[in-house]
């Protein structure tokens, strides 16, 4: 077996102590241990001799070095530019001073009169550190970290365009979310605080969450590739129409994604807010909850045909619509019939809404550039009974390409 110098060292001193006490014993003298109720030789406490101190002057000296550590001193957070202090106060953090003097005091008095003579011949040839080491109150740290959390957190915030009344186009930028985890920073500042260390400086790290709506995604927006209007009259029919269109507003579809008319709108019921009005069930007049929301989907039909976009699932309704064309209708149903089209074009849409209270108007945005110079007509043949849709691409006023869309089959309304 290898041992170093200085494990060698203590066991020779160990020999030489329990050879002397041996023979103290065997001549019959009394072994005591006093110290005059001081601190024994050799001990000594950040950096200092503590040795010969009587216990309340020991706890003057801890109490003196707490106080120092802790003076206008605070952990500092950051967070970029901004700057987030915890006090001392602020977490009635404190010096363990009592249990500092009795760790102190308590070095060579733990044991018989034999051991203690030992412990004090070996710390005073030795020596023995006391640290003394702090406490604070870990909710009042939870709610400092809190308080600073709320100040970082921040939800995402989708960037927007508005359309101007002078046809020019607005945007806000968009928002990336914030979101501190304070359970591991309270963890990380844990031991600094237990050992009386505020010189801490911690860099703040929170989530990024970035808005579904961002910069680049609007960045190539420049003006309306297609809008339409309808009209409707004023009451709770009109109330379901504007209710519904809300959903539809700063929705951003892009290039190769679809859109669902009853996944952003969702359903229609009372608890979302809806009232009963007219609707068509099997052919006949009647009174739903949720009446009139499918002119909201006919008129986005219309608006997203004449901005060049795809409809991917499309329903005609059981008779004509009177707020749009025959054949240019667009029926949804909770869970039974949806709305759906795609977005086909090179840059992403924007839908934009506009509610006068008697008249609704869907606007989408997007490249004018994508369109390539072209115009969109909406041309219906045949009779009101059963119209077929065709879509017209127009350049320089002259007809580049024809689009059959549909044809559909109405039936005459029963009445009852």
């Amino acid at each position: 077996m290898n041992l170093s110098n200085t494990a060698l060292g203590k066991i020779v001193a160990l020999t030489f102590f329990g050879t002397i006490l041996t023979v103290l014993i065997a001549g019959g003298i009394s072994v005591t241990v006093t110290n005059q109720n001081k601190i024994i030789m050799g001990v000594q406490a950040h950096g200092t001799t503590i040795a010969g101190m009587s216990k309340s002057e020991a706890h003057k000296y801890f109490a003196s070095l707490a106080a120092s550590k802790l003076q206008r001193k605070a952990a500092v957070l950051t967070y970029k530019e901004r700057n987030f202090q915890i006090d001392p106060a602020d977490i009635n953090l404190h010096g363990n001073v009592d249990e500092a003097v009795e760790a102190a005091y308590s070095i060579g008095r733990k044991g018989t009169a034999v051991e203690n003579l030992i412990s004090q011949m070996w710390c005073a040839i030795f020596g023995a550190t006391v640290t003394m080491d702090a406490s604070f109150d870990e909710q009042l740290l939870q709610n400092k970290l809190l308080q600073i959390k709320s100040a970082i957190d921040t939800p995402p915030v989708n960037g927007t365009v508005t359309l101007q009344a002078n046809g020019s186009i607005q945007k806000t930028a968009a928002v990336t979310g914030l979101t501190l985890d304070i359970a591991p920073l309270a963890e990380e500042m844990t031991p600094d605080f237990k050992s009386l260390n505020l010189t801490v400086r911690k860099e703040l790290v929170p989530a990024e969450q970035p808005p579904f709506v961002q910069n680049s995604d609007l960045a190539a927006i420049d003006g309306v590739l297609g809008s339409y209007t309808t009209s409707f009259y004023p009451g709770d029919r009109g109330d379901n129409i504007g209710l519904a269109a809300s959903h539809l507003q700063g929705a951003l579809i892009r290039s190769g994604s679809t859109l669902s008319f009853n996944a952003i709108v969702g359903p229609r019921t009372y608890d979302a807010g809806y009232k009963n009005a007219g609707v068509i069930v099997y052919g006949q007049h009647a009174i739903d909850v949720g009446g009139g929301v499918c002119q909201v989907s006919s008129t986005l039909y219309n608006a997203i045909l004449l901005a060049g976009l795809t409809p991917v699932e499309r329903t005609g309704h059981f008779a004509s619509s009177a707020y749009v064309p025959a054949g240019r209708d667009a029926t949804v149903a909770d869970g039974l019939i949806d709305f759906v089209f795609r977005n086909p074009l090179p840059h992403p849409v924007y839908l934009t809404i506009a509610n006068s209270g008697n008249a609704l108007t869907i606007y989408v945005l997007g490249t004018k550039a994508d369109l390539g110079g072209k115009s969109i007509a909406l041309v219906t043949e045949g009779s009101t009974m059963r119209p077929s849709l065709y879509r017209l691409w127009l350049q320089n006023g002259e007809v580049v390409d024809r689009e059959y869309l549909h044809t559909d089959a109405y039936e005459p309304l029963k009445h009852t």
